[in-house]
């Protein structure tokens, strides 16, 4: 009996070391090894999940804790090169950690939190200008002392779009009813589906990528292309407007002009006659092929008022033209033209070296007349290295006009130069094919004739009389002046500008 008591007892003493034991290990565990992190709760929120390049978006991070933490610290991670200002750290010291990623945001707050306490953080983050489109993933973790670190739950997902952005071109711009007009489709960013508004009225007239459409009747139309990309449904952000007003011009059918007056694709005619007629859309005859640039410029013309049609294109060596109008024309078209080469439409080249072929309309058919207008003027411009090149100086530089099938030089005039350019301004009676050309100077000497005798006279000098002497020298002079003439009469004829140069009143350079 005894013996059986006393193995009970052992048994309990033993079973009392085994649960004292484990709760020492629980106690040594809970003392030595770190908190769970399911002390803290922590969720990110973010105001757009959908983002363009250059735009911002918030970011708030809510954090409450169930315990008493030591020194609690938020990692957040963005893309590379995203940029971050802070709106809110409630209380945490905000720093940017370099050691081991840019892009590592760090927030820590210095004193401790107590159990059931709540902080919030609120940053905003702008997506870089020039960022290419994709998804992207924003991740974060929460960790104090004794407190492993754990993942920031909530959002996460940006979406960075880059929308398309509309654009288009048509061609012809101008021209008579019924007028045929290509458009193209220039929009970026891949769209999938195209609205066209032809006459700018509000209806739809063609969901095609690269439409033709015909004007029937003469006016000024208004063009707009609305262009969608589906994959980012019927948001703002999948689709993208334009609008160019005014930018077909339909003119009334000219008897005289021919169905393809204004067409891109027309050739031949001469436009540098001087029939009589008004302002309206200027065409060209000029063979499509050999027209490098095109550039087109709209004023209203009035008679007294004083008219300059400007060019800005950093190619077109044409910078304004100015004339004078005797009458009412109302909204009138110029064109001009930077050629290839010389002129479809002309016979020859222009004299001299060309530096450009130029074509330049006003108007339609018949404007080019001087009971149209008067004082017309062309500024254009010449580079200072071209000249320099051809061994010539802008004292060589002249603007010819091809009219009534020849060249003509136009009066023209140095006006002003900068780094880059000479510019001149040139008179002009009209407009039509042009060429700006240097005349280079090609200086040759002229020998006149000495007397028969001279070599004998020079051996014989110390021979002759003083009379004689004078009698020589005055022969001399007679042959000399007789030769001046000769010189004076041939820089007098017409054609002489074109081979020669005066040097004097009487001394010419001969090409």
């Amino acid at each position: 009996m005894n013996l059986i008591k006393a193995f009970r007892n052992k048994s309990l003493i033993q079973l009392s070391g085994l649960i004292s034991g484990f709760v020492l290990i629980i106690l040594f565990a809970w003392i030595i090894l770190p908190a769970s992190a399911a002390g803290i709760e922590v969720n990110r929120e973010i105001s757009a999940g959908t983002v363009n390049p250059g735009e911002s978006f918030a970011v708030t991070v809510h954090i409450i804790t169930e315990q008493d933490i030591e020194a609690l610290t938020l990692d957040e991670n963005l893309p590379e090169g995203w940029q971050v200002s802070q709106w809110e750290n409630n209380g945490a010291v905000f720093q940017k950690t370099s050691t081991f990623k840019a892009s590592t945001l760090e927030w820590i707050w210095v004193e401790n939190f107590s159990a059931g306490e709540e902080k919030t953080v609120v940053y905003n983050v702008t997506v870089p200008s020039n960022f290419e489109p994709g998804n992207f993933t924003l991740s974060g973790r929460i960790s104090a002392y004794s407190v492993s670190a754990t993942p920031v739950e909530g959002f996460s997902e940006i979406v960075v779009i880059s929308p398309p952005e509309a654009n288009f071109s048509a061609i012809p711009l101008l021209g008579p009813a019924p007028l045929i007009v290509q458009f193209t489709d220039l929009s970026t960013f891949n769209p999938d589906s195209w609205e066209w508004d032809f006459d700018g009225n509000g209806n739809i007239d063609s969901n095609e990528r690269n439409p033709v459409y015909t004007y029937e009747s003469p006016g000024v139309y208004t063009v707009i292309l609305k262009a969608t990309n589906s994959t980012y449904g019927n948001s703002t952000y999948g689709n993208s407007t334009r609008t160019k007003v005014g930018y077909i011009t339909v003119t009334e059918k000219s008897s005289g002009s021919g169905e393809n007056v204004g067409n891109e694709e027309s050739s031949g005619g001469n436009r540098g006659g001087n029939s009589g007629g008004g302002g309206g859309g200027a065409g060209s005859p000029e063979s499509t092929g050999n027209v490098d640039l095109k550039e087109i410029s709209n004023e209203q013309v009035f008679k007294g008022i004083h008219t300059c049609f400007t060019f800005k294109g950093e190619a077109n060596e044409i910078v304004t033209v100015e004339f004078d109008p005797k009458k009412n024309f109302g909204k009138t078209t110029a064109i001009v033209e930077i050629l290839k080469n010389t002129s479809s439409i002309v016979k020859e080249p222009a004299p001299g070296t060309v530096y450009r072929n130029v074509n330049i309309w006003i108007g339609n058919n018949g404007f080019s007349s001087q009971e149209n207008f008067e004082n017309a003027s062309i500024n254009f411009r010449v580079s200072r290295v071209w000249i320099t090149e051809q061994g010539g100086s802008k004292d060589t530089v002249a603007l010819y006009r091809y009219s009534e099938e020849v060249w003509n030089s136009l009066p023209t005039t140095f006006s002003r130069e900068d780094e880059v350019y000479f510019y001149f301004t040139a008179e002009t009676p009209g407009f039509s094919p042009f060429a700006i050309s240097s005349m280079k100077i090609n200086t040759k000497s002229i020998e006149f004739l000495q007397t028969k005798n001279e070599e004998n006279k020079g051996n014989n000098k110390s021979n002759l009389s003083e009379g004689k002497k004078q009698e020589n020298i005055t022969n001399v002079n007679l042959e000399l002046n007789k030769e001046n003439d000769e010189e004076k009469k041939r820089c007098s004829e017409p054609c002489c500008f074109l081979d020669c140069y005066r040097i004097s009143d009487f001394v010419c350079n001969i090409e």
